[in-house]
């Protein structure tokens, strides 16, 4: 009989790499893909002749355990870098996705009584591509 292979536990392990670099500590991540609404009325109706996607942003943000002053470097300098979302925790695992040219756009630090210094980071990337099976 053989012994099963576990299965990642996508919401629990999933981390934000820079690049290949985990940036640690992450309590929470999120990415959010949108695209505007293209539509076109004719001047006699009030539903719209055409709806389209338009323009499309991708945001991310996150939330960690300070470590270090690094990140604010990056706002400051106006540096881009790629980040790898991987929900199974591992940058080379399956369904990874890369945000590319990203920039941080706002950072946050909080103290509270009891988690620690807390970072809040989020920004915009350019672009997101997908990788299943691992980062080739």
């Amino acid at each position: 009989m053989s012994t099963p292979t576990p299965v990642p536990l996508l919401g629990r392990d999933a981390r934000l790499f820079k690049d290949s670099t985990e940036i640690g500590y992450g309590k929470s991540i999120s990415t959010k893909a949108s695209a505007e609404v293209i539509k076109v009325r004719s001047m006699d109706s009030l539903q719209p002749a055409i709806t389209a996607p338009g323009a499309q942003s991708f945001a991310w943000s996150m939330e960690r355990l300070f470590t270090d002053n690094a990140l604010i470097k990056l706002l400051l300098a106006g540096t881009k870098f790629d980040l790898i979302f991987a929900p199974d925790g591992d940058h080379s695992g399956d369904f990874i996705e890369t945000w590319t040219n990203c920039s941080i756009t706002n950072r946050e630090v909080k103290a509270g009584e009891s988690d620690g210094v807390l970072e809040n980071l989020s920004g915009e990337a350019e672009n997101v591509t997908f990788t299943e099976g691992g980062v080739s």
